[in-house]
């Protein structure tokens, strides 16, 4: 406990999920938080009256990763108030299933102007921070397994977060001679909201299990202590992909790809 006593972190997407789970984890670390979140103030704010309780110390944030003028804004104003910061864990993203004949423009935007592009000038930003102030620090990119590998309505998904899986070997080539590590944590079938709607249908619930060599979804608390306890070693990694899937990709996974069918003509009411 308190191994990470007067280090400054970052999180965002942290009022729920894995990036709440990280947080209450770093917490019990001794580290100072930020709570970034995106619409739930309640869930935000309660989050950090937890971590009071418990006398830590947390600090709040609101903006939209996909606007890059609140995202400057974002690593500004964190910066300011930790007075500096020490580890960035990228959480916040978006996700749903839609195939691939499916997908229109604004899916693609959705995905990579919050999975891809806010991530990066958020990144970008405090990485500018810590070199400018000489913080030796770590960077972790919570990705997914449909990065490595997509499964069925997930190809752009899995292309926004794929995306992020190389950029971040090159942050971490850049990043160091500054003794800035970056790495990214690529999570299988976890129980969050995103999976909310698979969990609660019994066929999808027993197919996705049964594609799991472990039989069953990961929770937040075993993706945020695989990544604090990392944290928390100093560990010499960086430039890597620690997948957390409970053996998802060792398996054939789950879902048969199916013919094509357009919906179209009867969801619009046309012939």
């Amino acid at each position: 406990m308190n191994r990470l006593a007067g280090k400054k972190a970052l999180v965002t997407g942290a009022n729920r999920g894995i990036g709440r789970a990280v947080v209450l984890q770093l917490v019990q670390e001794g580290c100072e938080v930020g709570i970034h979140f995106l619409n739930n103030k309640e869930e935000a704010e309660d989050l950090a009256a937890l971590v009071r309780s418990q006398n830590g110390i947390a600090h709040v944030f609101q903006a939209d990763i996909a606007d890059l003028t609140q995202v400057k804004t974002l690593a500004e104003e964190a910066w300011e108030a930790m007075s500096g910061i020490d580890f960035l864990v990228n959480n916040a993203g978006v996700s749903h299933k839609k195939l691939f004949l499916d997908t229109t423009e604004q899916d693609v935007d959705l995905f990579m102007d919050t999975n891809f592009k806010g991530t990066f000038f958020l990144t970008q930003s405090i990485a500018r921070s810590m070199v400018k102030n000489e913080v030796e620090g770590a960077i972790y990119t919570i990705t997914s397994v449909n990065g490595i590998r997509p499964g069925i309505g997930q190809s752009t998904y899995g292309a926004s977060k794929s995306a992020l899986e190389t950029l971040m070997r090159g942050v971490a080539l850049e990043l160091a001679p500054h003794q800035i590590k970056v790495n990214t944590i690529a999570a299988g079938a976890i129980e969050t909201d995103m999976t909310r709607e698979a969990r609660e249908n019994p066929a999808a619930f027993q197919e996705i299990n049964e594609g799991i060599a472990m039989g069953r979804f990961g929770l937040a608390d075993e993706v945020a202590a695989v990544l604090v306890n990392l944290l928390v070693s100093g560990s010499y990694l960086t430039g890597e992909s620690i997948t957390v899937d409970g053996g998802l990709l060792l398996m054939r996974g789950y879902g048969k790809p199916k013919p094509y069918q357009d919906n179209s003509d009867q969801e619009t009411g046309g012939n």
